[in-house]
């Protein structure tokens, strides 16, 4: 089952959403698949363009099967945001704390292309900014394609700047040419 949302001109028309019908909850584990159908719709939607669709099922492969998913949920150092609209699942964000003294991570964080420009990202970064405080953390990062400017500019907008540029190797002869992002909190 593939989401299907519509929130009319929001994706259009940028406006924050500041009705009562948006919540951020901790996914479940058997709201992992709604999860798995999110990432593939938006990763579709996205990404050719930016990344060969080999890499696109690659990465969809690698980062969303239940395996991928299941240690975000539960997890006191990590956790599963999801993106309510109305009771449907509008996006999401994964999040944990790295090895490195007061910093968290910010894994993955997608929101439906219907629901772009509506402040389901930006409460997902601030829920997830204030998980990472309370652990102690001072800053947020994260990793986002160099090519992906939309991106980019969401994550400027909500606090990030860039830190700086990586190449990781991901197997099958592919490899993540990112900028690495960080946002104090």
């Amino acid at each position: 089952r593939r989401p299907v949302l519509d929130f009319g001109v929001c994706a259009a028309t940028p406006r924050p959403m500041t009705t009562p019908n948006l919540a951020i909850v901790n996914a479940r584990p058997d709201q992992l698949a709604g999860v798995r159908a999110l990432a593939e719709t938006v990763w579709r939607a996205h990404y050719p363009g930016i990344i060969a669709p080999e890499q696109i099922d690659h990465m969809l492969a690698r980062g969303y099967s239940d395996d991928a998913l299941a240690p975000f949920v539960d997890g006191g150092d990590r956790g599963l945001e999801l993106a309510l609209v109305d009771g449907e699942p509008a996006g999401f964000a994964a999040w944990y704390a790295t090895d490195r003294v007061g910093e968290a991570k910010l894994d993955k964080l997608y929101v439906l292309p219907t629901a772009q420009r509506c402040g389901v990202g930006g409460a997902l970064i601030a829920r997830v900014a204030a998980k990472a405080l309370a652990l102690g953390a001072a800053s947020v990062i994260l990793n986002v394609n160099k090519r992906n400017a939309q991106a980019i500019r969401a994550y400027e907008k909500h606090g990030f700047a860039v830190k700086k540029s990586v190449v990781v190797d991901i197997g099958e002869g592919f490899v993540m040419d990112d900028y690495v992002m960080e946002k104090r909190v």
